[in-house]
């Protein structure tokens, strides 16, 4: 038996990942920062935006990852309440998934320092 997560559970999941992000984003930058890992150079780049390119894919893999889960969700049998919910979920998946895109991209071109 798959149990499904609430579909307030699905309706937040984006959002809340968005925020981590930008947390873990930040405290990355910081540190790199104050390390210096802004100096060590990784092929064309820097190590510092190396590592943050690399958490802004993850970050960017797991959104799809629950974006496309919960999409999937709407094939499975469920009451009309919960399918209104979950198609609510997708679209404010779809949108943090968007603001993420947005919010961080800046990573690759922006002066880390």
């Amino acid at each position: 038996m798959n149990a499904s997560p609430s579909p307030f559970l699905l309706m937040l999941a984006g959002f809340v990942i968005w925020s981590a992000a930008f947390l873990l984003l930040y405290a990355t930058q910081a540190t790199g920062c104050h390390l210096g890992w802004h100096q060590i150079t990784v092929g064309p780049t820097s190590g510092l935006r190396l590592l943050l390119l690399a958490i802004f894919v993850i970050v960017l893999a797991l959104m799809g990852r629950l974006f496309w889960s919960t999409k999937a969700a709407l094939n499975q049998p469920q009451p009309d309440e919960s399918r209104s919910l979950i198609q609510i979920a997708v679209m404010l998946q779809f949108a943090a998934f968007v603001a993420t895109l947005i919010t961080y991209a800046g990573v690759s071109w922006l002066m880390l320092c």
